[in-house]
């Protein structure tokens, strides 16, 4: 399974390499045409396990729609009992009242007092009923809730870190650049890096590094404002986006950040290896006109720099050539 992850990985960062060499806009759609094309490549144990994965994810959602179409179709039919009982109820009653006005005998009165009687007690019976099944029904929408939370969170949850995962974190930088667009406003996006991550593995195994991205998510959530969100772009690569914050501004951010870091010591799960990690980060800056590939190409040009310059720094586009 290790090997599998690894494959998916490569595929992955081919197809994004492809995209971004051939100007090609960083969208989920068109990434996943492309990594459809680079799997072509691999071979045919490891399409059958991601063809299988998402195979499973459609099986499931296919059941919950099926789940919640049940659940209408049942609360249909609660309230359409529940409505025909009380008109054939109404009925009933003003038959008897009907009853009550033409007849003066005392026997006759006391039969017909019985019947209405009757009359409401099968209204109570069947208000019970029905309450019984509006209840079933209520606790059935609980569970269906619950569940369409848990499917929605596998769709834009990263299941490591608990952050944006990168569909999920695209959508909403396209939001962003939406939003800055309408109202002339800015952003500003932090592209981290952890510096030597596979050092990390390699000397300490995949778990410890596992430890490390989830420490890392929790730190940077931790440190950021509310209105600032984060994801993680892939690897040990994340996305910071900071709203209405200029180019300065987000140099100050990162740079804290990093001093931070510095001063962290991470620990693998166990508790028992004690790990120092930097981070090297781009920083760009949305203007009036740009589209979102070039504020992102930006970001990571400049991360690009900052790798090729002792690593443990923040460089911003305007250090670009």
């Amino acid at each position: 399974m290790e090997q599998f992850y690894i494959t998916v990985a490569r595929i992955a960062k081919k197809a994004l390499n492809h995209m971004v060499a051939h100007h090609t806009p960083l969208l989920p759609d068109l990434y996943a045409k492309y990594f459809y094309i680079f799997l072509d490549e691999v071979d045919q144990e490891v399409k059958e396990i991601i063809e299988r994965e998402n195979s499973n994810k459609r099986s499931e959602i296919k059941r919950q729609q099926e789940g919640t179409r049940a659940l209408l179709t049942t609360i249909a039919e609660v309230v359409d009992n529940l409505d025909n009982a009380a008109s054939t109820h109404d009925r009933e009653l003003a038959k008897h009242q009907e009853n009550l006005a033409s007849i003066d005998r005392v026997t006759d009165i006391i039969s017909l007092r019985e019947m209405v009687s009757r009359e409401l007690q099968s209204v109570r019976d069947s208000n019970t009923s029905l309450q019984h099944k509006l209840t079933s029904a209520n606790e059935e929408v609980r569970k269906l809730e619950t569940k369409l939370a848990q499917i929605t969170d596998l769709a834009t949850i990263d299941e490591l870190t608990g952050l944006f995962n990168r569909r999920a974190l695209f959508n909403r930088i396209v939001e962003e650049h939406s939003r800055a667009e309408r109202y002339q406003d800015t952003f500003s996006l932090l592209l981290f890096d952890i510096d030597d991550f596979k050092l990390i593995n390699d000397t300490h195994g995949h778990l410890a590094g596992d430890a490390v991205l989830r420490k890392m998510a929790n730190f940077l959530k931790g440190s950021l404002r509310t209105s600032d969100f984060l994801g993680r772009f892939g690897g040990e690569e994340f996305i910071c986006v900071l709203p209405s914050t200029g180019l300065d501004k987000a140099r100050m951010v990162g740079e804290k950040l990093r001093m931070l870091l510095t001063k962290k010591v991470f620990e693998d799960s166990r508790g028992e290896v004690k790990i120092k990690v930097t981070v090297s980060i781009g920083v760009s800056q949305y203007h009036t006109g740009d589209t979102l590939d070039e504020v992102i190409k930006r970001a990571d040009d400049a991360l690009y720099m900052a790798k090729n310059n002792g690593k443990n720094v923040v460089f911003t586009e305007a250090s670009l050539p």
